[in-house]
């Protein structure tokens, strides 16, 4: 199953919540070496696991009481929504002399249920932060919405991507843009065709599941 996926992917984060860590470690031995946690605590836990290499990636809600504990082990943090939040990345990154890699993430879909900025105040969230020394911005996470309508989910997809296009045009030296972090296990074939670079796939990585299927 997972020799199928490989030749359709740009790059993937494999979601390890939930899993053992003996399943964690056959996606290791199978060559995976980005691996991402929802919450904090759970990839506190993970961190453990002796597999030489692996980068850890946050892509939950991060709490802000949750910041200190979490950054001396994470590369990427997909979720940053507030200003707030990533000014506090920015200061326990300068106190660990530590430069955070971030991705901002946007609620395209619009959805009460889901965190993110408003895609209208990206470019301006951005500029604001243009003061922050220890973060590096790195492009936006985008979630698909909550359904089956296939169209529904391209439409927020292709959306995403114009924004992370839009984002090439930001002048500022804490912007390193290259990264739209788009599409789960649901809906990973639609991600790709609408252009995402980096997939967060859990369940089928981790089951039997065919991705034909998906």
């Amino acid at each position: 199953m997972r020799e199928e996926l490989r030749p359709y992917i740009p790059m993937t984060v494999a979601v390890s919540k939930y899993r053992t860590p003996e399943e964690i470690l056959a996606r290791y031995n199978e060559g995976y070496r980005l691996f991402a946690e929802n919450r904090v605590q759970e990839l506190l836990k993970r961190v453990s696991i002796p597999m030489e290499g692996v980068k850890w990636h946050l892509i939950g809600h991060l709490q802000s009481n949750k910041v200190r504990s979490v950054l001396p082990y994470v590369e990427l943090i997909h979720s940053v929504d507030s200003e707030k939040l990533l000014r506090l990345i920015d200061r326990e990154a300068a106190r660990i002399g530590k430069t955070q890699s971030v991705l901002i993430q946007v609620n395209v879909a619009k959805e009460d249920t889901k965190f993110g900025i408003s895609a209208e105040e990206l470019i301006p969230f951005i500029k604001k932060c243009e003061d922050l020394e220890h973060v590096s911005i790195e492009g936006i996470m985008v979630i698909g919405p909550h359904t089956d309508n296939k169209e529904e989910i391209r439409r927020v997809f292709r959306e995403g991507r114009r924004l992370f296009e839009e984002g090439f045009t930001l002048r500022q030296n804490n912007v390193r843009w290259k990264t739209l972090s788009m599409g789960m296990s649901s809906d990973w074939k639609i991600a790709v065709e609408e252009g995402s670079t980096l997939l967060r796939l859990g369940r089928i990585l981790f089951t039997e599941e065919d991705p034909q299927d998906i």
